[in-house]
């Protein structure tokens, strides 16, 4: 191996493995691998676009952004307009990006990282939950780091049943370590997640014919217990406690945390008709949200939020209709292509590493936002364009059908 490839290995390593525990390990890379993918297809004449390969992917993710192009030439455009279009640019070069993995990066490769990264997660929570006394969060906020510790721990599973007994004892480390920091992230959201994404896997797992019935019953008993359990902790306990309390209390002018969400939910649902095409853009959600409140008080308290909480009312408030359906199609479409290649034994993995990505990130922007931070953006289009081998290997299933 020469050193430009372990240069190459190292930035494809960091992703998934220290995304969520040193600051810049995940969009530093991202950025770096992102140019070389685009000078790399450059140089061999590939143009994602009219490839077998990346084709389909690349007008999913194109589509994404220019629906926010369209949201921010709708309505006011300016330097901050396209400042914050900037954001999305993970969006813009994900097809070199899906290319350039495809022939780059090896499933064996991507799991070590996977399962780094849960331990490292893991690891950090259990510090600064019980040596700092506060929630896990990592280097980012708690509930972006509860969610895709989630996502990691699930995707140390996905190859669980071919492994050497070595590697399912990594892989099984993995997930406790990962599970672990989903617990001490205190974050609602991802707990209520676990119990969704272990369906999905038990499902794969059948349809892959993995398990027997017998093993598929005593997998469920399994999850239940664990769920169970975990759900039972003093963690879990408190902060559910604390939720329904909230619900009880809830009054527009109290910006508890759940409090604050479904506040936030009726704005966006009350300004939303004002621009429902195009939205008010993607730069704008913030004032569209003050729309709603009749005192300055409220106004004030409400101004500290610049989303609504919601991924899908965020995208209906900042880019319209138009905006909803590219979000849609972003998470709707591949688990589509994905679902039709879980069974075939090369590309299987791929298939379920993205049906779980796509299926954790539409859960979890049902109480929060998905994309427009930095390291949900990275993370997603990451493993999005390393999953792109099932995509190719669908349509071609299809031809031959």
């Amino acid at each position: 191996m020469d050193k430009k490839e372990v240069i190459l290995n190292s930035l494809f390593f960091s992703v998934p493995a220290f995304i969520l525990v040193i600051p810049g390990a995940g969009e530093a890379p991202f950025a770096i691998i992102s140019l070389w993918s685009m000078f790399y297809c450059h140089k061999e004449k590939i143009n994602p676009f009219k490839c077998e390969h990346t084709k389909l992917f690349s007008f999913i993710v194109i589509a994404y952004f220019f629906t926010s192009f369209l949201s921010v030439i709708a309505s006011d455009p300016s330097l901050y307009a396209f400042k914050r279009l900037g954001t999305n640019f993970h969006f813009l070069v994900a097809p070199w990006l899906a290319a350039f993995l495809l022939k780059k990066l090896k499933f064996s490769a991507l799991s070590r990282s996977v399962k780094v990264g849960a331990i490292c997660a893991g690891l950090v929570a259990l510090v600064q939950y019980f040596y700092f006394d506060r929630r896990a969060g990592g280097v980012v906020n708690e509930i972006i780091f509860g969610d895709i510790s989630l996502l990691l721990a699930f995707f140390t599973l996905i190859n669980l049943f071919n492994e050497s007994a070595k590697e399912k004892i990594f892989s099984l480390l993995s997930f406790s370590f990962g599970l672990s920091a989903v617990i001490f992230s205190l974050s609602r959201g991802a707990w209520i997640v676990t119990p969704i994404l272990f369906s999905v896997l038990i499902f794969i797992w059948h349809k892959q014919g993995a398990i027997s019935k017998s093993s598929l019953i005593t997998i469920c008993m399994l999850a239940t217990v664990i769920i169970s359990t975990a759900g039972l902790s003093p963690q879990v306990q408190s902060r559910f406690k604390l939720m329904n309390s909230e619900i009880t209390g809830y009054k527009d002018t109290n910006f508890t945390s759940t409090g604050a969400r479904i506040t936030l939910w009726k704005a966006a649902l009350h300004v939303f008709p004002n621009h429902p095409i195009f939205g008010y853009g993607l730069h704008n959600t913030k004032l569209a949200a003050s729309d709603f409140f009749q005192s300055e008080k409220s106004k004030k308290s409400i101004a500290y939020y610049d989303h609504f909480h919601n991924e899908y009312l965020n995208t209906l408030v900042g880019k319209g209709l138009i905006g909803l359906l590219g979000l849609l199609g972003l998470f709707f479409v591949p688990i589509r292509f994905f679902l039709k290649n879980i069974k075939y034994d090369n590309e299987s993995n791929y298939a379920t590493l993205g049906i779980i990505l796509c299926i954790g990130y539409i859960f979890f922007g049902l109480t929060n936002i998905t994309f427009g931070h930095g390291i949900l953006n990275t993370f997603f289009v990451f493993v999005l364009a390393a999953c792109n081998h099932a995509f190719y290997t669908t349509s071609q299933i299809e031809i031959k059908e």
